[in-house]
């Protein structure tokens, strides 16, 4: 049976500008994409999540998708962007977020909301949600338009062509809040074309939920959504099921592009607090990057030794003050000393055990981790002094 536990959420993009022509008594709107340029757009799904194969309960799990979307160009008709996608998870008996994978993208976002994906991208796997009509929208307005979801955990990439229902329930006029449901129904059978093996015979399910709007910021504050997925495999004669039950709650944050100049300013403002030795500050595109080679665990160990503590605790106080909502991430580096597994699994175990502090320091879960093993090293591995560079852990505050 196939196994698709992993890399099934849907990255939904929610977010659309709204005009209100009367502010006292709203008749009608108009719905249009706007992202302003050179600012960027956070989206964070929490959900969780009931896995069943053939029926039977095997694994309940909290997943964490996020979407930062970059807007580096406009037209009269829509917007160019540059998306990165995160997908966090952890069991029920975890407490840090584990970053699994990361996908990046460049697309074009129309003003009515149809996205224009260049092909071979697979993200975003969930596309044009929300479209909206060319005219103006008047409150318990239903109207359709198509949407696309796509898997990419088959041989071969699978895009299922749906269509979406919405309903604009109500308007706000005190809060300036606009509120939006939408609906997909999912009924495909994937029989009648040569299908490789591995794809199923017939997929069904539901995708639903309901938005609030900002009128006045023209972006979300948060949707609600119910996704339920039953796959039904057949090809080589035996039946078999796959189904996922989520509820998924969205928040978004808007974010100012940080200039490379100004990520050097703030690089040697973190060096400078610090003051330490073997530890050194950089950036990147992901944001501002805490590199500590070798200094907070002691040979072949994941516990902190008491130095560190005190180094981390320098570095709490700065991430309170100047970057209280960014996301954080704890990479877990080795050299290539010892087998790929032991690697791995002591990179993740570190990054862990410093991720579990900040998590607990910083008061907010905003925090994950991953484990790198010897796959990213920074220096020489044939020396001494290249491979204790190498042993590192990074952490890395998202701008």
């Amino acid at each position: 049976m196939k196994n698709i536990m992993y890399n099934i959420a849907l990255y939904g993009i929610l977010i659309f500008a709204v005009h209100v022509f009367s502010p006292s008594a709203v008749l009608a709107i108009t719905l249009s994409w706007d992202i302003p340029q050179n600012e960027k757009l956070e989206f964070v799904y929490d959900a969780n999540i009931e896995y069943y194969e053939n029926g039977m309960l095997r694994k309940i799990y909290g997943e964490r998708n996020i979407i930062d979307l970059l807007c580096y160009d406009k037209d009269t008709k829509g917007q160019a962007v540059k998306g990165s996608f995160s997908v966090y998870r952890k069991n029920i008996n975890d407490y840090v977020y584990r970053l699994e994978e990361q996908y990046f993208s460049d697309f074009y976002i129309n003003s009515n909301g149809v996205y224009v994906v260049p092909e071979g991208i697979f993200m975003p796997n969930l596309r044009h949600l929300p479209t909206f009509p060319e005219t103006d929208v008047h409150v318990g307005e239903v109207w359709k338009a198509p949407v696309n979801i796509v898997f990419n955990n088959f041989s071969v990439p699978l895009i299922l062509l749906l269509d979406a229902q919405y309903t604009l329930l109500f308007i706000n006029d005190q809060t300036k809040e606009a509120f939006i449901q939408y609906s997909i129904l999912i009924d495909k059978t994937l029989k009648d074309k040569p299908y490789p093996e591995d794809l199923p015979i017939k997929i069904y399910g539901q995708y639903a939920g309901q938005v609030t709007w900002d009128l006045q910021k023209n972006q979300p504050k948060k949707s609600i959504n119910a996704y339920n997925l039953l796959l039904i495999f057949g090809r080589t004669g035996e039946l078999s099921t796959i189904e996922f039950k989520m509820s998924i709650d969205q928040t978004n944050k808007a974010y100012l592009h940080v200039p490379e100049e100004e990520k050097k300013k703030q690089q040697k403002e973190i060096e400078k607090a610090l003051k330490q030795d073997g530890v050194s500050v950089d950036s990147d595109a992901r944001g501002m990057i805490i590199r500590f080679s070798d200094i907070l665990f002691d040979f072949d160990k994941y516990n902190l030794n008491a130095d560190a503590r005190k180094v981390l605790d320098k570095l709490v106080e700065i991430i309170k003050a100047k970057y209280p909502n960014n996301e954080i991430i704890v990479e877990g580096h080795t050299d290539n000393i010892g087998t790929d597994e032991y690697n791995q699994n002591l990179s993740e175990k570190r990054a862990q055990t410093v991720a579990t502090i900040l998590k607990n320091k910083l008061g907010h879960d905003k925090v994950s981790y991953r484990g790198m093993g010897k796959s990213r090293p920074i220096d020489d591995n044939s020396t001494a002094a290249g491979r204790q560079r190498n042993r590192r852990v990074e952490i890395i505050i998202k701008m």
